[in-house]
């Protein structure tokens, strides 16, 4: 992974997913000094472009599900209070809503995490995004007054099937999601990924 994102020109900032594991990302990636030390969850704010990034880590260790603790949210919350006006981005690996696929829907965010973080978002009009991974199908719902964006997958599509029980790849391209401050609003772009480039 690594080597892969070395080779983009534009600067990478990371969150771990359900697969990950916190240390070894930590580990992996010891010249990007935005992650936090320690063990705990990597959670961070980038400032220095015209909307304020915000990483939030829904990871549980040993767990596909995910969640969002106290420290987490208090940190958020605190985050966004100090700048009111500024626009926001917010990203994190699982959904904070039910998509309607099943399998994805039990191992998504719990639904007391995604409650008490709805609560922080639902306080703060600055927040132009949250923008997530995790289902591998490119999704969007207006959840807490706010749009989140739910990027398709850069390896491989999960099957849309909103009974089923399993999960099945698609023939459907991998793509990712580019974003862009147009000066007054977030436009994201959802970008299929041909290999040919």
């Amino acid at each position: 992974m690594r080597d892969l994102l070395s080779r983009l020109a534009m600067p990478v900032y990371l969150i771990p997913g359900n697969h990950d594991e916190r240390g070894a990302l930590r580990a992996a990636f010891p010249d990007h000094a935005y992650l936090p030390a320690g063990s705990g969850p990597v959670r961070y704010a980038v400032e220095g472009f015209p909307v304020c990034l915000l990483a939030l880590d829904t990871s549980v260790p040993g767990a596909t599900g995910g969640a969002l603790d106290a420290g987490q949210l208090d940190w958020l919350d605190a985050q966004l209070a100090a700048s009111p006006r500024r626009p926001t981005l917010i990203f994190m690996h699982h959904p904070p809503f039910r998509t309607g696929i099943p399998h994805m829907d039990r191992i998504g965010l719990d639904a007391a995490s995604a409650e008490r973080f709805g609560a922080v978002v639902a306080r703060h009009r600055q927040i132009e995004r949250v923008t997530c991974g995790h289902v591998h199908r490119d999704i969007r719902a207006r959840w807490n007054g706010v749009v989140v964006s739910v990027c398709p997958s850069t390896a491989f599509q999960y099957n849309l099937d909103l009974a089923a029980e399993g999960l099945k790849p698609t023939d459907e391209p991998p793509a990712c999601q580019l974003h862009y401050w147009n000066g007054s609003e977030l436009v994201t772009h959802t970008v299929a990924v041909n290999g040919e480039r």
